[in-house]
């Protein structure tokens, strides 16, 4: 740890200035006529010596502060350098608390890190001027001939502020430089709310009960896709009407898989999802483990992989003639129909969201009928008001 007092002092820079008769002023001088800014000086514990600068007296003893603070706790050494190459492999290691689309996710970020930096750039000299020119350059960096979208700029800035927040936790950065980042302002995308006879005209267009038990979860019980991909038979419980989302571990016929939420989620199964489940079960192999698998060709019996869903689902709903939605709206409209029944607070929990802002804002709709309950009641205040005159 370092040992020396935190010292501060002016740090002059430029030529000596000269007297009328081209001298160079005396030192006792130099703070009026020098230009100068404040260094912050310390000590390492292997007697390496550290400065840093800053334009103002009022910033280095606000940083030398911190960095006396430091120096006490035994914690005043620079962080050890790393290159960019050789956190990425650290980092993808530490990180098996997240979903395996959030790693492909981080590791696409550290990917264009490297690109930008270069893989041999010491992440704690990574500057927040640095930071800013990073998600400038990524602004313009076109992928398949197109810029990213402002929303996918802003998830980079989220995700490079977490990769650099673990940096943080593990010393080998003394500050996040994409802490100061603002993300752009981004309008929400707009979503289809699924009526229940929509619900209705999905289910008898679907072509197999397997399309059918997918949408009567994600519809019904407001499960993520992943969620209903990775469901096991023992995750049901038929007798107490309820589904246990819960995180898996690799076994014989099981693999890993952790929720978005992380937490174990009980989530009420209506008389619907009951019914199509145990109606599932009875065509079930003894030995399959997971709900829904394929039933035909090499992968026959093997989970069914997310990739396959979006196409589907999309044939299934023009035959069904439903309007333009995506599978994800079946759960976002479960939240909005749970909501005209149940206090918000209690959606958020069975929708698994870790903040009720996210339930608010991205899983909730207005349903047309209320609106135009809305619509009649201020028809009855204006009549009103007129016979009223």
């Amino acid at each position: 740890m370092a040992i020396e007092k935190v010292s501060i002092s002016k740090k002059y820079h430029g030529k000596v200035p000269t007297d009328s008769n081209g001298k160079p002023i005396p030192k006792s001088e130099w703070s009026k006529k020098r230009p100068y800014r404040w260094a912050v000086r310390w000590f390492a514990s292997d007697g390496t010596r550290y400065s840093r600068s800053f334009k103002t007296r009022k910033e280095a003893e606000r940083f030398a502060e911190e960095k006396q603070a430091d120096v006490r706790e035994g914690t005043g050494d620079e962080p050890k350098p790393i290159t960019l190459k050789e956190f990425k492999k650290v980092y993808l290691s530490l990180r098996g608390d997240v979903t395996e689309g959030t790693r492909v996710e981080h590791a696409r970020a550290l990917k264009y890190l490297a690109e930008h930096f270069g893989g041999d750039q010491l992440i704690n000299k990574v500057r927040p001027l640095d930071a800013r020119r990073y998600i400038s350059w990524y602004r313009k960096h076109k992928h398949r001939d197109r810029c990213p979208a402002p929303a996918t700029v802003n998830k980079m800035v989220r995700e490079c502020r977490r990769i650099f927040r673990e940096a943080m936790e593990c010393s080998l950065v003394r500050s996040n430089p994409f802490d100061g980042i603002r993300q752009e302002k981004v309008g929400q995308p707009g979503w289809q709310f699924i009526k229940p006879e929509h619900f209705q005209a999905l289910i008898k267009a679907s072509p197999s009960l397997r399309w059918r038990g997918m949408i009567t979860l994600a519809y019904c019980c407001g499960l993520r896709q992943g969620e209903i991909l990775n469901l096991t038979w023992g995750d049901v419980d038929f007798e107490g009407q309820r589904i246990r989302v819960v995180r898996k571990t690799a076994a014989e016929l099981i693999k890993e898989w952790t929720p978005k939420d992380k937490d174990l989620r009980i989530v009420p199964l209506p008389d619907a999802a009951v019914n199509v489940l145990a109606e599932m079960q009875l065509e079930a192999n003894e030995r399959q483990t997971y709900v829904f698998v394929n039933s035909k060709g090499p992968a026959a019996g093997d989970r069914i992989k997310r990739q396959n869903l979006p196409r589907g689902f999309q044939a299934l709903r023009r035959r069904a003639g439903v309007p333009k939605c995506t599978f994800h709206d079946l759960r976002k409209s479960y939240c909005t129909n749970l909501a005209g029944a149940v206090p918000l607070h209690v959606v958020q929990e069975l929708a698994g969201h870790a903040d009720i802002r996210t339930t608010r804002k991205h899983y909730l709709q207005v349903r047309p009928e209320l609106i135009d309950a809305a619509r009649k009641a201020l028809d009855e205040v204006i009549a009103n008001a007129s016979v009223s005159e």
